[in-house]
C-alpha cells in the first residue's frame, strides 16, 4: 500500500521480559519504586495515605491531543498478536492503492511528531515530522499474516478520537504536501495510567505504553522529563529523573537541585512524587500525588509524564534536546544541527548553568535561572528604584558581585568559546493599559542602562571580553514570568535578565 498501508515484515521485536526487581504487587496493581539505592522506598512511601482517586480525575478532565504523545502497542508483541488476530475482528478497508482486509482496531498507535518515526520500528514516515498544521499519528494494524501502517491526522473530541488517513503528494525532502479525503477510523478510548482501551462499539483492545511492556530492551522503568515553560510546577520542580537503582535528579526551575528525589508509579493511574529540599531535615520533605498519563518513546523504558490533579496539568514531557531546540532557535538557525549536536549542547549549558548557580550561591547573589527559558534574570527592585530606569547605588554594588561571578564562570577553561554573545534583556509585566508599543521603550532604557554601567570600568570587574559581544534587547511585555501554579508572576515578570548565546559553530 505504498505510503499509505506500509506493509512491515520486520516490525515484531526481540523479546526481553521486563524485570520484577522494583516493582511489587498491591492486590494486583503493579507498583514501582524509583529511588537511589541507599534509599529504602516502600519504607519511604509506607505511610504515605492516598489522597487522590485517578479514577475519578480521569472522568473529569478534558483530554487533548498532546496527551496522546507517544507508543501505546501490545504488551508482548509476539504473543499478542496472535491472540488479537483470534479475538479481534477483520474488516475490508479501502485506501488509494486498494481495499485491504484488517483488524477493525489498530495494535500500536504512535502519536505526535516526535514519535512516529523510530527505528526500531522501521517507520517511514519522516516527511510527517515536519507537519506543524495538524496532529500525527501513525497506526498499525494486523492482517491475517502480516503487519501494515497508516500515518493519519488526528483529534480529540470528549472520550472520541478520530484518526483521518494521509496521503503524501510531495517528494521526499520537498515541503510536506498531503491529502486526507483517505479511510477515516473513529474509536471511544479511555487512559489509566500507562493504558489506552480503545473500543469501536463492540470490540475493544488495550494497549501499554511501550516502556510499561515486555518489548523494551531495558529491566526497569526511567521517567525522565523537563517541565514544559507555562506549565504549572510540583512544588519548585523543572526537571525529574527517576530510575530505580540509579542516581535520581530532581532541579528547581530557579536553578538548583533537590537533596533527594523519588517517585512511586502503580499502573491503576496513581503516581507519588518525594521531594527533599534537605537529606538531613525530614521537615522539608514533601510528597505530592496525582494521577499520570505517560508519554513513552517506543524505543527503550524512559518516558515523560503528564500530572493530573483534576484542576490542572502539569507537563513533564520536554526532552533536553527539545528544550534546546526552541531557545537555540531564538538565536541562531539550527537547520543544520542534529538532535545529538543539539542534546550535546544541552547539556554543556546545564553544566555552565550548575557552575553559575554555584558560584552565585558562594557570593551570596540573588540571581533567578530560569533552566526553562535560558534566562538569568536579576531583580529589578535591586537594580532601580520604583518605575526608574537609573541604577540605583545599591544596584551598582549588586552589579559587582553579579558580573565578577559571570564572567568568571563563562569565560574559564571549560567553556572556552562555547559562549558566543551575552544579550541584556530587558521586561516589563503585563498590566491593564499598558501594550507591547508603548511598554518597549521603557525595557529597553533598563537594559541599556545595565549595559552601559557594565562596561563603565566602575564595576572593579575585567569586561574586556564581555564588551566584545555584549548587546541588549527590550522585550516590553512579550515574556512573562508563570508562577508554580502556571499563572503569570507579576513580580518575577520585571525584570532585566542576562542571556548568553551558545556558539552554534
Amino acid at each position: 500500500m505504498k505510503k499509505i498501508f506500509a506493509i512491515l515484515t520486520s516490525v515484531i521485536l526481540a523479546i526481553l521480559l521486563v524485570s520484577c526487581s522494583n516493582t511489587s504487587n498491591e492486590d494486583e496493581v503493579s507498583v514501582w519504586y524509583l529511588a537511589e539505592q541507599d534509599i529504602e522506598a516502600e519504607e519511604l512511601f509506607a505511610d504515605v495515605n492516598d489522597t487522590v482517586d485517578p479514577s475519578q480525575i480521569y472522568n473529569s478532565i478534558e483530554y487533548n491531543e498532546q496527551m496522546f504523545y507517544g507508543v501505546y502497542t501490545l504488551n508482548n508483541e509476539d504473543k499478542d498478536i496472535k491472540q488479537v488476530r483470534k479475538n479481534i475482528s477483520f474488516n475490508d478497508v479501502e485506501f488509494l492503492d486498494g481495499t485491504y482486509t484488517i483488524t477493525s482496531l489498530p495494535i500500536c498507535v504512535s502519536s505526535g511528531s516526535d514519535y512516529i518515526c523510530n527505528k526500531v520500528r522501521n517507520y517511514i514516515y519522516d516527511d510527517f515530522k515536519n507537519a506543524t498544521d495538524i496532529e500525527v499519528a501513525v497506526l498499525e494494524f494486523a492482517t491475517q499474516d502480516d503487519i501494515g501502517t497508516a500515518v493519519c491526522s488526528y483529534e480529540v473530541n470528549g472520550n472520541k478520537i478520530t484518526y483521518q488517513v494521509l496521503e503524501q503528494t510531495s517528494e521526499d525532502g520537498e515541503t510536506l504536501e498531503y491529502e486526507n479525503d483517505l479511510p477515516t477510523f473513529e474509536y471511544e478510548f479511555s487512559i489509566t495510567g500507562p493504558y489506552l482501551t480503545l473500543s469501536n462499539g463492540s470490540e475493544s483492545i488495550t494497549l501499554t505504553g511501550y516502556s510499561f511492556t515486555e518489548n523494551t530492551n531495558a529491566g526497569d522503568i526511567w521517567l525522565s522529563g523537563y517541565s514544559q515553560t507555562e506549565s504549572p510546577l510540583v512544588d519548585d520542580l523543572d526537571y525529574i529523573s527517576a530510575r530505580e537503582g540509579i542516581l535520581n535528579l530532581a532541579a528547581t526551575r530557579s536553578g538548583g537541585y533537590y537533596d533527594q528525589s523519588a517517585v512511586k508509579i502503580s499502573d491503576d493511574g496513581l503516581i507519588t512524587i518525594y521531594l527533599n529540599e534537605d537529606s538531613e531535615n525530614d521537615e522539608s520533605a514533601t510528597f505530592h500525588q496525582y494521577a499520570y498519563i505517560t508519554n513513552c518513546s517506543g524505543l527503550s523504558s524512559r518516558f515523560t509524564v503528564i500530572l493530573l490533579d483534576g484542576e490542572k496539568e502539569y507537563y513533564y514531557t520536554d526532552s533536553i534536546a527539545s528544550r534546546e531546540s526552541r531557545i537555540l532557535s531564538e538565536d541562531s538557525d539550527i537547520s543544520e544541527l542534529s538532535e545529538d549536536d543539539i542534546e550535546e549542547i544541552a547539556e554543556k549549558k546545564s553544566d555552565l548553568f550548575d557552575d553559575l548557580y554555584n558560584e552565585f550561591q558562594e557570593a551570596g547573589i540573588n540571581a533567578d535561572i530560569n533552566r526553562s527559558t535560558g534566562e538569568i534574570a536579576l531583580d529589578s527592585t535591586v537594580l532601580f528604584g520604583g518605575d526608574s530606569a537609573v541604577v540605583t547605588d545599591d544596584g551598582k554594588e549588586f552589579l559587582n558581585k553579579f558580573l565578577k561571578a559571570y564572567t568568571d564562570i563563562i569565560y574559564n577553561e571549560k567553556y572556552d568559546g562555547f559562549i558566543s554573545k551575552t544579550v541584556i534583556e530587558g521586561h516589563i509585566a503585563p498590566v491593564d493599559g499598558v501594550t507591547y508599543e508603548s511598554g518597549l521603550p521603557f525595557s529597553e532604557e533598563r537594559a541599556e542602562n545595565v549595559k552601559e554601567y557594565c562596561l563603565s570600568g566602575d564595576t572593579g570587574v575585567d569586561t574586556t571580553k564581555l564588551a566584545q559581544t555584549l548587546e541588549t534587547v527590550g522585550y516590553s511585555q512579550s515574556k512573562p514570568v508563570y508562577d508554580s501554579d502556571g499563572n503569570i508572576d507579576y513580580d518575577a515578570s520585571r525584570r532585566v535578565s542576562f542571556k548568553f548565546v551558545v556558539n552554534t559553530d
